[in-house]
């Protein structure tokens, strides 16, 4: 056979066989996409038994329906979500603040103008013009003289008393220490960046000298905070989140993960420090277990180590809608419409807070609109919830999210026993972004007992933001007070050192 006739032929199959293959590849695709089509229609919920912690107590109870009952439609929002706007001109600038000191600098009326050929002038009202104006902060040296007398006839030496002072034995002045704590804790500055600034003013200051200054400020204003958390106590509802923060090992290589947590109320707000994630902090906090303990509603996520400081008829869990909605959110990338009527569902009863809010509802009155509005919502939330289910499996989001408002129905719903109580726990989430803000600048804490001295300082400086108490001079005017008390101070005496006292005289002033 000539070769190049045999050669051909070959080449022939070998197309032939190429192209029997690409169809074999092409089927075998489309019977896998009908197979997953059909996997789609025909995927139903496992029967896995009742969830841990279903309908448990529940203040609403769930429509009674037909099992195979369609799901119900939320109902169409009067006032959906705008979508963000984009950030357009800024306010535009209104008077200048009358508390603020001014400067006056005055000039003469010209004299001698070419007016007319005799002008008469007489003075009329001046032309004001107000500016901003800032003046440097400055550092100087405080020199205390402690003027004595010798007694001529026994040689016993008299010498006055030395005033109070924040460190009877250090250099730094209550101010420089208010400085200092006012840099960390307020304006979230590392100690780095506070020894920088005071550098450009033409003092030099050591880091472990700053850190001593802190922890010496710290254990005085100890008092103040317990005062602080005993009033945050004495209410009857607080909110409480926690968030982690790098902690290292003094002396050591390698840190570990410590807690900072924040327990506050529509005033006041307490931050508190443990070296891991454990309740123990937490329990002993709140004097769980003890009869002076806590006995209120705390409002909180589903976080684990929160689990142990709900205590049946001693406190009551309060859960938070903007959490159940993030989970609702996070399903959006796998079944954006049944998630898109899941955040509809919680919109409408957004709604109606909004609506009490407009209108300035009283707690009675708030209770009352939730019992008129809310509950028809509620109700109709967990029947489309109960329907949805069934058509997911476990490890889809969507099934994840309502299984979350399932097994927290009963803290979900407990804001509608009383109108004091909110959906959300918001409050503590912007509280605990302070913590948030500092840890992007200042990036760990140097130890655990650091982090404890930092959660008192924030406190004391929270609290006195939160009062509208500026915090530099409240640490400025307290530091030295509380360094010349006795040790037994606190009977009568420091109640009128803590920052609300001190907001009372001078913000009302």
């Amino acid at each position: 056979m000539d070769p190049i006739k045999l050669a051909r032929e070959n080449d022939s199959l070998r197309a032939d066989v190429a192209q029997q293959k690409r169809l074999v590849t092409a089927l075998s695709q489309q019977v896998a996409r009908l197979l997953d089509e059909v996997a789609k229609l025909s995927k139903k919920k496992p029967s896995n038994g009742k969830k841990k912690g279903t309908e448990t107590g529940s203040t609403i109870p769930p429509a009674d329906g037909e099992p195979d009952e369609p799901p119900p439609k939320p109902p169409t929002r009067a006032k959906p979500d705008a979508p963000v706007a984009p950030a357009g001109p800024g306010p535009r600038r209104g008077p200048l603040p009358g508390h603020l000191p001014r400067d006056v600098d005055a000039h003469a009326a010209p004299e001698g103008v070419s007016c007319c050929l005799t002008p008469l002038l007489e003075a009329r009202e001046p032309l004001v013009r107000e500016q901003r104006d800032f003046v440097p902060a400055t550092v100087r040296v405080k020199r205390i003289e402690l003027h004595r007398a010798e007694c001529l006839c026994c040689g016993t030496m008299h010498t006055a008393a030395m005033p109070p002072v924040a460190m009877p034995n250090g250099s730094m002045t209550a101010a420089l220490i208010a400085f200092v704590v006012h840099g960390k804790c307020g304006m979230h500055l590392p100690l780095l960046r506070i020894i920088q600034e005071l550098a450009s003013k033409g003092l030099s200051i050591a880091k472990a000298t700053m850190s001593n200054a802190m922890r010496h400020a710290a254990g005085l204003l100890r008092p103040v905070y317990d005062r602080i958390v005993a009033e945050v106590l004495a209410g009857d509802l607080v909110h409480v989140d926690g968030t982690g923060v790098k902690t290292l090992h003094p002396g050591e290589k390698g840190h570990h993960r410590g807690q900072f947590a924040v327990v506050c109320n529509t005033r006041l707000s307490a931050y508190l420090y443990s070296k891991d994630k454990s309740a123990e902090h937490l329990l002993k906090f709140f004097g769980v277990g003890d009869p002076g303990g806590y006995r209120g509603r705390i409002v909180a996520d589903a976080a684990n180590n929160m689990d142990g400081l709900y205590v049946r008829g001693v406190t009551e869990e309060c859960g938070c809608w903007y959490h159940a909605r993030d989970k609702f959110e996070k399903a959006m990338a796998g079944s954006p419409a049944e998630a898109a009527e899941g955040i509809a569902w919680i919109g409408t009863l957004f709604d109606v807070e909004t609506e009490a809010d407009e209108r300035g509802d009283t707690t009675a009155e708030r209770r009352a609109r939730r019992k008129r509005d809310s509950v028809r919502l509620l109700r109709g939330f967990y029947r489309w919830m109960r329907a949805m289910q069934k058509k997911f499996t476990p490890d889809e989001e969507l099934y994840k999210a309502v299984q979350y408002c399932r097994n927290h129905w009963g803290p979900l719903t407990r804001f509608m026993t009383d109108g004091s109580i909110p959906m959300t726990n918001n409050l503590a989430e912007r509280e605990l972004g302070l913590i948030g803000r500092g840890r992007k600048a200042w990036l760990f804490a140097g130890s655990d007992a650091g982090g404890e001295w930092l959660a008192v300082l924030y406190t004391v400086v929270r609290t006195c933001q939160r009062l509208s108490v500026a915090p530099f001079d409240y640490l400025a005017w307290v530091l030295s007070q509380l360094s010349d008390l006795p040790v037994n101070r606190g009977r009568g005496h420091l109640g009128t050192l803590t920052p609300m006292s001190y907001a009372a005289k001078h913000v009302a002033a």
